[in-house]
């Protein structure tokens, strides 16, 4: 029995497509996964405060941050975890979680 060159394409167009997604869909889903960030826990307080004097000044946490953030970024979180705004961050302070403006709009 010969089959129509019709069927013949649309068999092997349809073998494609299926050959395709098999493919695409896993990677597809692990780009997805790789793309939520998980929440960094806040640096350890006794490595960050230098001084040893029981409170996180503005120069010390720049420092500590200088490998995730640029330094205006760390100065901005810095005055955002300040919440006392009296200079320095306690350890509660440095433990708070940094609200967003992205948390704020939703």
């Amino acid at each position: 029995m010969h089959d129509s060159p019709i069927i013949m394409k649309l068999t092997r167009r349809l073998l494609l497509v299926t050959i395709a997604a098999t493919i695409a869909l896993p990677i597809t889903a692990f780009a997805a996964k790789g793309n939520k960030k998980t929440p960094e826990a806040p640096p350890d307080f006794a490595t960050v405060d230098k001084d040893a004097n029981g409170s996180v000044d503005e120069k010390e946490y720049v420092a500590a941050m200088k490998s995730k953030l640029t330094e205006d970024a760390a100065k901005t979180q810095f005055a955002a975890l300040d919440k006392d705004k009296d200079g320095k961050l306690s350890k509660e302070e440095l433990a708070a979680p940094v609200e967003t403006k992205k948390k704020k709009n939703q």
